[in-house]
């Protein structure tokens, strides 16, 4: 089990680096969810998409080093906390960067 979820946490961690180079690297800002019609609403700017960007490419890189550590440890608990932890983290970030990143 460990084995899995060490694998789905680099696989994870990969799509997550890949999506966060394109938006905060690329500046391919199309790739958030509603960001052009936000835009053109003046909900958003740039500095919310890099912000968007900077978050995945950090959660890409927390999920490949404690994917690859799981996978070394080999233990289910271990790699069932660091995933969920990653998670918690993850969508505390995202929530926080929605809530006080956009203009009302």
């Amino acid at each position: 089990m460990a084995i899995a979820l060490g694998i789905l946490m680099i696989l994870g961690g990969l799509v997550l680096g890949f999506f966060g180079y394109m938006i905060a690297m690329r500046g391919k800002y199309a790739l958030i969810t509603n960001y052009v019609m936000e835009r053109h609403a003046g909900k958003v700017d740039s500095a919310y998409a890099q912000r968007v960007g900077w978050i995945e490419l950090f959660a890409a890189v927390y999920f490949v080093l404690f994917g690859i550590l799981a996978l070394c440890i080999g233990t289910p608990g271990f790699a069932w906390a660091v995933a969920i932890i990653g998670l918690v983290l993850l969508i505390a970030a995202a929530l926080l960067n929605f809530f006080f990143g956009k203009r009302m």
